[in-house]
């Protein structure tokens, strides 16, 4: 559905050259989630702003939807083009003199529709996203989330094919930012809509993505399922997502302890476990006990769900016959299981 090839962005501000997007090239599929995550800076708004030419990329960059190359249209057919794909922000860009229900009507302008099939559609949409009671209240008088169903309504308006979500969720509160998920989800499942979503929460991705792409100082360093990525990082960016979101990250500040302030015996080892499978329905750690006649000291564990999946992982002390270790650890890694040890005594 979207196609990026070399896209590049360059601004000159203040007899500075600033590089925001630097050579990247993607492929977006018709039906899927697709997410860009980065910290502040990282080009990811910019490269979504290039998909619909609000920004437009530099010489040579290429922006299909559709099958359509975007850059080589005229205005007026980048007009008309534009209205396949909507758009919703971090600050819901409603207009406060308006009701809810004039601000998802008013795309719809120039249409070749009644005031009557206007007024029709824009409840209707609004009943799609939960929010038509509030038809002819104004932005002032809705919550943050609220506002973002509205938003939400809007960018529906005109039946676009694509939906692109810039730090749609960075305004709200965790409880409303899963809602608004759950929205964009459903959305995408019912619409068959194509969704971008722009973050730098990792929740967010692991929540609703199908595949990410990590961009840092405007490259994409790293790109796949969303699961692949996160259970198994391979840039320094990505893994800083990762711990910043796990309780696993712990472990390496345990792991700087003396092994007698962990109250660490003699061929005890500290030991995190994480698991890089879609399918750990195993009960591994009784199981590893069982088998090699040792103890699992649990000292904290970290398992949640990720597109379905879980991923996650241990961190306990292990503790029994040397040999016997040494066995259950190589057991796990035949599981498909990353062990790490981090501490020995």
């Amino acid at each position: 559905m979207i196609r990026l090839r070399n896209i590049s962005k360059t601004y000159h501000r203040g007899g500075q050259t600033i590089k925001a997007v630097s050579n990247v090239s993607l492929d977006i599929n018709d039906g899927e989630i697709f997410g860009v995550i980065g910290f502040s800076g990282a080009g990811k708004s910019t490269l979504v702003r290039n998909i619909n030419l609000l920004e437009r990329p530099d010489e040579g960059g290429v922006v299909e939807v559709n099958g359509q190359d975007l850059t080589k249209l005229s205005a007026r057919e980048l007009r008309k083009t534009r209205s396949t794909i909507g758009m919703i922000f971090q600050q819901f860009n409603l207009m406060p003199s308006r009701t809810v229900i004039e601000n998802v009507i008013y795309p719809l302008a120039g249409k070749g529709l009644s005031r009557k099939e206007q007024e029709n559609k824009a409840i209707a949409l609004l009943q799609k996203v939960d929010l038509a009671q509030r038809a002819h209240a104004y932005p002032s008088e809705l919550s943050g989330g609220q506002k973002q169903r509205v938003a939400i309504a809007r960018a529906l308006a005109t039946n676009p094919k694509i939906l692109l979500c810039d730090e749609a969720t960075s305004a709200l509160d965790p409880t409303t930012t899963h809602e608004i998920l759950e929205l964009i989800k459903k959305l995408n499942e019912e619409l068959h809509l194509t969704i971008v979503v722009i973050t730098h929460e990792m929740a967010v991705v692991k929540d609703i993505c199908h595949r990410v792409a990590v961009m840092e100082h405007g490259r994409v360093v790293e790109l796949g399922d969303t699961f692949s990525v996160f259970a198994n990082p391979k840039e320094e960016v990505t893994r800083n997502f990762v711990k910043a979101a796990s309780n696993l990250s712990k472990a390496d500040l345990l792991a700087k302890l003396p092994p007698e302030q962990l109250g660490m015996k003699p061929g005890e080892k500290l030991v995190r476990l994480s698991y890089l499978d879609k399918t750990v329905s195993e009960p591994l750690i009784s199981s590893v006990s069982q088998k090699f006649s040792i103890i699992m000291n649990i000292l904290f564990a970290d398992v949640e769900l990720v597109t379905g999946s879980p991923i996650g992982g241990t961190c306990g002390i292990f503790s029994g016959e040397k040999q016997n270790i040494e066995n259950a650890l190589q057991w796990l890694r035949d599981k498909n299981v990353k062990v790490e040890v981090l501490l020995n005594a």
